[in-house]
């Protein structure tokens, strides 16, 4: 029953009982004892009612089906004090047990009690139809058509009551899974809604993230280059003029490829010709342009078979070894660079050593930042070295890289 409906149906129920019980004493004309009798039976009976429903529902929920046990018996002595042998009044109260069992308990537990009421309210027709049917007590005189015709109806009454309520309360336990069901589907849905949006938000940020070491590596190697190349003309005015106009060729060759760079980043597109290469072949021709770039000679040196690795991690490596040779140049000084590549059955190498100067304390910048964070998202492990110029060690699993 609806919280909303039980203060409605309380009262309802303790007007009608009221009422009828006045109709049915009224009835009786009894003396005072028996009056009194039926009083304190009643009271009882109507007291009970209330303390299950307020006292005994919430705190003791297995115990409550026990209790109608109470309800059958007081109806029982209360129906047996009449001094008719049926006292219509009293058959509305078995109508009340049989609600408030529909409402409260479960399916089994409303079923027997409700075998147990009817029961009940059937005890005193036995001895209506044997009355009706004496011949020895024919003080009664007793409608016999009338006597079955009743308890025909009164019959058909309680199926009814007890079939109604057992149908309305298995719609209400149904109902009620399906809010809990509803309930939890919601609460699904809005999780679902908060991870898409997390997922969302960190598809943007490392989105972000790319761009900016694509930014970082591709144009941060070019113009590392170009501010070289500037700086060497600077030399050049002085002492040679006529072979500023070579130097400056390859300028403007360094500033076209680093805006062809500058666009791909912006637009968030990733270089296809570098991951589609083969890895070696890709690193030979970043070898081959350090050299015109940074003045830097890169000597790549590849050990064991050769096999074809995918092309995400072709590009994470080509980006490692170009930001690798553009950090010798621009702060180790260096001018020669050693890459060493190891194929493994299990496992990929890379080592990476300059002739620069090296140093004892060094910061770990945007680049080697991005290096790590490529590195790792390989489930692979990178450390530096600075000793007589800087080394790096990349151990990268298989399983990362066919």
């Amino acid at each position: 029953m609806r919280k909303g409906l039980i203060p409605l149906f309380t009262i309802f129920r303790a007007l009608t009982l009221l009422v009828t019980f006045i109709f049915a004493v009224t009835l009786e004309h009894a003396g005072s004892a028996r009056f009194s009798y039926m009083v304190a039976l009643f009271a009882i009976f109507f007291l009970w009612l209330h303390i299950r429903e307020f006292l005994l529902q919430d705190k003791y929920p297995g115990f409550l089906p026990f209790t109608f046990i109470a309800d059958i018996i007081l109806l029982i002595l209360l129906d047996d004090s009449s001094r008719y042998v049926v006292n219509y009044y009293f058959n509305i109260y078995y109508f009340f047990v049989l609600i408030s069992a529909g409402f409260t308990l479960g399916q089994r537990q409303r079923l027997v009690v409700s075998l147990g009421v009817v029961c009940a309210a059937f005890v005193k027709y036995y001895t209506l139809i044997q009355v009706a049917l004496s011949n020895s007590k024919p003080q009664y005189n007793i409608n016999i058509p009338f006597v079955f015709s009743y308890i025909f109806f009164t019959m058909m009454v309680f199926i009814t009551l007890a079939v109604f309520f057992n149908y309305s309360r298995v719609l209400s336990e149904e109902k009620s899974r399906l809010d809990v069901i509803n309930r939890k589907l919601k609460e699904a849905n809005d999780l679902a809604e908060q991870k898409n949006q997390l997922t969302k938000e960190l598809t943007i940020f490392e989105e972000r993230n790319r761009i900016a070491r694509e930014i970082h590596d591709s144009v941060g190697h070019n113009l590392t280059g170009l501010v070289m190349n500037l700086e060497f003309c600077e030399k050049l005015a002085e002492m040679d003029p006529e072979k500023i106009k070579n130097q400056i060729s390859s300028c403007k060759s360094i500033a076209r490829e680093c805006l062809t760079e500058i666009r791909k980043s912006v637009q968030a597109l990733k270089p296809q010709t570098i991951e589609q290469m083969p890895l070696i072949k890709s690193i030979q021709e970043l070898a081959a342009g350090a050299r015109q770039k940074l003045g830097i000679n890169a000597e790549i040196q590849v050990d064991g078979e050769i096999y074809k690795t995918q092309p995400d991690f072709n590009l994470v490596i080509y980006r490692t070894v170009q930001e690798a040779l553009t950090n010798s140049a621009k702060h180790g000084k260096a001018t020669a660079v050693e890459v060493r590549i190891k194929y493994m059955p299990d496992k990929f190498s890379i080592f990476i050593k300059d002739n620069g100067i090296g140093t004892v304390k060094f910061k770990t910048g945007n680049g080697l930042k991005g290096m790590t964070e490529r590195i790792r998202e390989l489930s692979g492990d990178i450390s530096f070295y600075s000793s007589n110029g800087f080394m790096i060690n990349i151990i990268i699993p298989i399983e990362k890289i066919v």
